[in-house]
C-alpha cells in the first residue's frame, strides 16, 4: 500500500483521541448503569427501555444532524454541540433516583451522541484518502475503544475499594466529567472541516444506490430483536459475575473490540466489507444462541470474547461501506437515514426483548434475537458485490 494512504491523516488522529476520551466518560458510566439502575429496583423491561431510549434518540438526532451537516458543510459545529450535550448529561446521573429523570438524562445523552455521530463519521470519511476509508474507521475505532476499555477499568477500580452501592455509584458517575472537558478541549483546539466539504458549492441531489437500502433494511431488522450490551451484563450478573467484576467483563470484551478493529479496518480495504460484516452478524447469532442456554461461567467469557470480535467486524467496516456506497457530498445524510432506522429498531427492540425476559425467561429473549440476527445477516448475504467490487464494497 502506498504512503499516501497507509498514514493516517492528523483530523482523523485528533477525532480518534476525542473520541477515546468521550468513550472513556461513556463506558465509566455504561458499564455500572445497570448495577445502578438494579439496585434502585428498576425491572428487566425498565434497563432494556433506558438503553434503548438512549440509543434510539442517538439514531434519531444523527438524522437531523447528518442532513444538516450536509446542507451547511459544517461538520464541526455539529460534532462539539454533540459532545457537549454528553458531557454534561453524564455526570448529573449522580443526581438522578428515579425513572423519569434518568431517561431523560439518557436521551439528553442520546441527543448529544446522535447530534455528533453522523457528522463525526461523515468527518473521518471526509478526511481520508481515496480507498483507505477502511484503514481510517479501524483506526478511529481502535482509539476510541481505547476509551471504553480504560473507562470500565476504573468503574472496577472504584467498586472494589468502595463497594458497590449507590453512593460508590453516584461518585463514578460525577468523575464523568473530566472526560468530558477533555474532549471539548481537543475539538475546539484541534479538529479541522476539510477544504472539500467546507466549500459553499451547491451539489446535485442523486439518489442512494439499492445495496444501500438493502444495507439499511438488514440492520433495521438485526437491531430490532439484538438484544442491548445492558442486558448482556445483566445477564452476567445472572449467570454468577459478580457486580464488581461486570465493568472488568465489559473491559474484556471492548478490549479484543479494539485490539480487532484496526487490522480489520486494513483487511477490509484489500478485501471488501461486506465479508467481514455478514461474518460479524453471524458470529453474533452464536453468541446470543450460547446465552439462550444458560452458560457456565467460563463458556460466558469466551461467548463475551464473541461479542467483542462481532463489534470489530461490523462497527468499523460498517462506517467505512456506507461511506463507499454513497458520494462524499451526500455521506451525512446517508449515515443520517441509516441511524434514524437503527434507532427506531433500537428503541421498540430493547423494550421487546427485556419485556420477554421478564414475562417468559432469558432463554426465550435470547433465542428470538439470535433468529433476528440471523435473518438480518441473510439479507446481507442479497447485496454481495461482484468480485471486481470486492475491493471497495
Amino acid at each position: 500500500m502506498s504512503r499516501n494512504t497507509s498514514k493516517i491523516p492528523r483530523n482523523i488522529i485528533i477525532i480518534a483521541f476525542v473520541a477515546l476520551a468521550s468513550g472513556f466518560g461513556q463506558d465509566l458510566v455504561s458499564s455500572v448503569l445497570p448495577g445502578y439502575l438494579l439496585a434502585l429496583g428498576f425491572s428487566r423491561a425498565g434497563i432494556g427501555l433506558i438503553d434503548g431510549l438512549l440509543q434510539g434518540t442517538t439514531s434519531l438526532f444523527r438524522f437531523v444532524s447528518g442532513v444538516l451537516s450536509d446542507k451547511y458543510r459544517n461538520r464541526k459545529t455539529f460534532v462539539f454541540l454533540g459532545y457537549a450535550l454528553s458531557s454534561i448529561s453524564r455526570p448529573m446521573l449522580a443526581l438522578a433516583t428515579i425513572f423519569p429523570w434518568i431517561a431523560a438524562l439518557r436521551i439528553i445523552d442520546g441527543m448529544g451522541k446522535g447530534t455528533k455521530d453522523a457528522p463525526r463519521d461523515a468527518l473521518v470519511a471526509d478526511s481520508s484518502p481515496e480507498k483507505s476509508t477502511g484503514r481510517s474507521f479501524g483506526f478511529h475505532r481502535l482509539v476510541d475503544t481505547a476509551g471504553s476499555v480504560l473507562g470500565p477499568l476504573v468503574a472496577a477500580g472504584l467498586l472494589f475499594w468502595l463497594t458497590p452501592s449507590l453512593q460508590a455509584y453516584r461518585i463514578i458517575f460525577a468523575l464523568a466529567i473530566v472526560p468530558g472537558v477533555i474532549a471539548l478541549a481537543l475539538i475546539w483546539l484541534g479538529v479541522k472541516d476539510p477544504q472539500k466539504i467546507s466549500a459553499k458549492a451547491k451539489v446535485e441531489k442523486q439518489p442512494f444506490p439499492w445495496r444501500f437500502w438493502l444495507f439499511v433494511a438488514a440492520m433495521t431488522v438485526v437491531w430490532l430483536t439484538k438484544i442491548n450490551d445492558a442486558l448482556f451484563l445483566v445477564r452476567a450478573n445472572d449467570i454468577g459475575v459478580p457486580s464488581q467484576w461486570i465493568p472488568v467483563l465489559f473491559a474484556g470484551f471492548t478490549f479484543l473490540y479494539a485490539l480487532c478493529s484496526y487490522p480489520i479496518g486494513i483487511w477490509s480495504d484489500r478485501w471488501g466489507k461486506w465479508p467481514f460484516i455478514t461474518a460479524g452478524w453471524f458470529v453474533l447469532a452464536a453468541v446470543e444462541f450460547g446465552f439462550a442456554h444458560n452458560p457456565g461461567l467460563n463458556a460466558a467469557l469466551v461467548l463475551f470474547a464473541g461479542y467483542g470480535l462481532f463489534y470489530a467486524l461490523t462497527e468499523g467496516s460498517g462506517r467505512a461501506y456506507i461511506a463507499d456506497l454513497v458520494k462524499p457530498e451526500s455521506r451525512g445524510s446517508a449515515y443520517a437515514i441509516f441511524y434514524t432506522f437503527i434507532g427506531l429498531a433500537t428503541i421498540v427492540g430493547g423494550f421487546f426483548i427485556g419485556h420477554i425476559w421478564d414475562t417468559s425467561s432469558p432463554h426465550n429473549a435470547f433465542q428470538i434475537s439470535a433468529v433476528g440476527t440471523l435473518f438480518g445477516a441473510a439479507m446481507l448475504l442479497l447485496i454481495r458485490p461482484k468480485k471486481k467490487l470486492a475491493a471497495g464494497n
